[in-house]
Formats: C-alpha cells, sequence, structure tokens
C-alpha cells in the first residue's frame, strides 16, 4: 500500500475525477484508471468535475467518468452541500 492513501483517508479526503482532460490534447479522464484503482482499493472516495469555464461545459462527458469509474470498482460518489459530504449511488 502506498503511504499517502492511509494519509488521504485519514483525513476524509476525496479523489476528483475530472472531465476536463477529454477537451485537452491528452483526451483522458484524470486521474487514469491505475490511480483511480488504487484509491478505490485503499477506500478513498471519488467526486466528479468537469473544470467547466462556460455553461456548457458543466457535467460534460460524466457518463464517461462514470464508467470509468464503475470499471476500478465506486458505485458511489461525494456530493458535497454547504461543506457537508454525503455518498450518492451512481
Amino acid at each position: 500500500m502506498n503511504s499517502s492513501w492511509p494519509a488521504a483517508k485519514k483525513a476524509g479526503c476525496a479523489i476528483e475525477l475530472n472531465t476536463a482532460g477529454l477537451r485537452k490534447d491528452c483526451r483522458e479522464i484524470y486521474p487514469g484508471r491505475e490511480i483511480l484503482q488504487l484509491a478505490f482499493q485503499n477506500g478513498v472516495p471519488i467526486t466528479f468535475g468537469s473544470d467547466a469555464h462556460a455553461p456548457e461545459e458543466v457535467g460534460m462527458n460524466f457518463a464517461e467518468a462514470v464508467r470509468l469509474a464503475r470499471s476500478a470498482g465506486y458505485r458511489e460518489c461525494c456530493r458535497f452541500a454547504r461543506r457537508k459530504r454525503d455518498l450518492v449511488p451512481f
């Protein structure tokens, strides 16, 4: 186990699955599947982000992000409201 994963879990951190890379030259969601699988194996929850800079980019490519998250083992994600984190199934 990588030593940073227990610290992330203990601190209550979530990792963001960001779709902005699909709009950039790299053409991929980040982090990639390998890191996402490590996060899942170590109990670190995820949240989704599109890094939107225009209204039409909000939530862009989330279906692809959900497929990637599911392939790593995730079945729920974090949702934040008023600095409170809830886990919701997807």
